[in-house]
């Protein structure tokens, strides 16, 4: 059997009625004749073959048929309203490139949602992840060889655009055969002669002081055995057994194998993440970012 060729107009006469369940009330959201819309549904109506819309001088009801219609024709609009918006979009400018730079900890945190939302909204921005320093992302920002920065507090310069993004207490992650592993919470003197896997110097060095502060409130120096460069490389040498580590709570959102994460008994201190982009003059494409991500910010 041939589909019949359905117009916009119909679909939206139809889906009108049906949320309505009045013919004049939809005429009225239509701002058409209510003559002209009861023509327009039984024109649909003969070209599918079916009844629609059960229809009486005191009531509307929409039909089995009619309600399996009324589904997909919501769909279908919401499709060509998305394909209209991509194309204005693509008209405007909306096909280029967003550059992200991001740390360790954005990862593991809000960031990765964020960009997937984005991602499904605009399908036509290629989404480039560039993984740098923190404080690196200022000079970035600048030299324009990225558009939006996720990074941890440091000396931001003076023309970048700086957002608070997220606080989260620091947690202990230990393999999961650790003598410490059956507890529900470890005080941070449990550490104290356990070997760290921490992130190296030069990368990580924003963090690893307030690693180390934390540490001194229960009177020791963290013994750093392993570095290394990434989150990654730090959780597969403490599964191995090699040491313990301490990081951000939002490695709660990664998957870590023979790992657990354990909070701490002591009050800790809170590390923030920060979304930086530069004050002026970014692209189309990095002002719906930034917009999306003023949005974000406020309901969190």
């Amino acid at each position: 059997m041939a589909s019949p060729s359905l117009e916009m107009r119909e679909l939206r006469a139809f889906v009108a009625v049906a949320e309505e369940l009045s013919f004049v009330g939809a005429a009225k959201r239509l701002n058409i004749a209510q003559p002209a819309l009861s023509r327009t549904i039984s024109m649909l109506e003969a070209k599918l073959g079916v009844q629609l819309l059960d229809r009486t001088t005191r009531s509307t009801r929409v039909t089995l048929a009619g309600k399996v219609f009324l589904a997909e024709a919501h769909y279908t609009l919401a499709q060509m309203k998305r394909a209209v918006q991509l194309t204005q979009e693509a008209e405007i400018g909306l096909t280029g490139e967003l550059r992200v730079g991001y740390m360790d900890f954005a990862i593991h945190g809000p960031m990765v949602p964020l960009l997937a939302e984005f991602k499904r909204t605009h399908p036509l921005v290629k989404v480039s992840l560039k993984r740098h320093r923190s404080d690196a992302q200022s000079t970035d920002l600048n030299a324009n060889r990225i558009d939006v920065g996720f990074a941890v507090r440091h000396r931001f310069q003076g023309n970048v655009e700086v957002m608070p993004f997220t606080q989260e207490p620091l947690v202990a992650v230990i393999s999961r055969h650790h003598r410490l592993a059956g507890q529900e919470r470890v005080s941070l003197s449990d550490l104290a002669e356990e070997p760290f896997v921490m992130g190296d110097r030069e990368g990580w060095e924003l963090y690893l002081p307030t690693v180390e502060a934390f540490c001194a409130t229960a009177g020791f120096v963290p013994r750093i055995a392993l570095e290394a460069q990434d989150g990654a490389t730090i959780f597969s040498m403490v599964a191995a057994g090699l040491g313990v580590t301490v990081y951000p709570s939002c490695v709660r959102n990664a998957e870590l194998p023979n790992l657990v994460i354990k909070e701490f008994v002591e009050a800790s201190p809170l590390v923030e993440t920060f979304v930086l982009t530069r004050q002026a003059g970014y692209s189309l494409v990095t002002g719906k970012m930034v917009t999306y991500l003023q949005h974000l910010i406020s309901v969190m």
